[in-house]
């Protein structure tokens, strides 16, 4: 006897209307990674920080909105919330191709397509208040505007290059794309708490996150990453030097540009971001070490799990 069935199975979509969701999905996650990356300033009304060669005395809450708090004071900032948009498009993109594939490079010309619109707004808002359209315009507001715009351009492009390296199927590239992010990520959140905080300021405990919390991230990221073939103690090496330095030459940058853009000179300013940079070294030790010990200790658990594994069929078919 024949048995028939009503159910029917729907055909699969066309190559191309995958390929379209695929890119699709791409744009979104990247833009909205790149929103997210923008959320600490945007919450707070996003209006332009006091700028100290604007060419009319205005008040804070009289400052136009723009995408970007541009400011000398603010230049880590800024660094920070654009690489968290290349780094949180690059570790969902990762974390669901299996179930919501993507394609890379519409996500990354969505993370590019936001932030650039942010840049291009941000720079215009501070080219009119410094009146670089206007004949004879102040020499140091022309260096003012493009050394912000320079090193807003190379955060762009290092958002990019994280992306890249977490997006990446092989272990390696995207265990050193996690690490070198375990820093600006810690930041991130800072800026965050900093910036809904109000006048309070945040809580000491969110100090103490910033200091160790970048430890856990390097840590897990290298021993996931693990030793195996030795060429991934490059990704160790070069992992936990940015861990130990990069907190220094954020410091030591924020320290130059707040104390000597306005001089308009740049040796000055090389000279006292050389100065504080040693001193600034000093607090990365303890929490480099920390990093390298939970490293171990991730990697001495996946081996012993491993190990295990192994181990217990061979014993299952040798007590049967």
């Amino acid at each position: 006897m024949d048995e028939r069935t009503d159910a029917t199975t729907e055909p699969p979509a066309p190559p191309y209307v995958r390929g379209a969701a695929t890119i699709g999905g791409g744009l979104a996650l990247g833009a909205a990674s790149a929103l997210l990356g923008l959320a600490p300033w945007l919450v707070t009304g996003a209006r332009l920080p006091l700028q100290n060669l604007w060419r009319r005395d205005v008040l804070p809450d009289a400052m136009p909105v723009a995408l970007l708090p541009i400011s000398q004071y603010y230049s880590t900032r800024i660094l920070v919330m654009l690489l968290i948009g290349g780094v949180l498009a690059g570790f969902v993109a990762r974390l669901l191709r299996r179930r919501f594939p993507t394609t890379d490079w519409a996500t990354a010309v969505g993370i590019l397509a936001v932030q650039a619109i942010a840049t291009v707004q941000a720079f215009a808002v501070v080219a009119e208040g410094l009146g670089l359209a206007a004949p004879g315009a102040d020499a140091r507001a022309w260096l003012y505007f493009a050394g912000m715009l320079g090193g807003t351009i190379v955060s762009l492009a290092l958002a990019q290059a994280l992306f890249w390296l977490i997006s990446r199927r092989s272990v390696a590239p995207a265990a050193l794309g996690l690490a070198l992010a375990a820093v600006p990520f810690a930041s991130w959140l800072l800026v965050l708490v900093v910036f809904v905080s109000g006048p309070t300021g945040p809580p000491l405990l969110v100090g103490e996150l910033y200091r160790w919390l970048p430890s856990l991230i390097v840590g897990a990221a290298l021993g996931w990453c693990g030793v195996v073939p030795l060429r991934r103690l490059g990704v160790w090496a070069v992992g936990l030097l940015t861990m130990f330095v990069t907190p220094a030459v954020l410091t030591a940058s924020a320290y130059a540009l707040g104390m000597r853009v306005l001089d308009g000179d740049l040796r000055e300013m090389a000279g006292a971001a050389v100065q504080i940079f040693p001193r600034a070294l000093v607090p990365g030790a303890a929490p480099t070490v920390l990093a390298l010990l939970v490293a171990a200790a991730v990697t001495a658990v996946r081996w012993a799990i491993a190990r295990r594994r192994t181990e217990t069929p061979a014993g299952g078919r040798a007590e049967a």
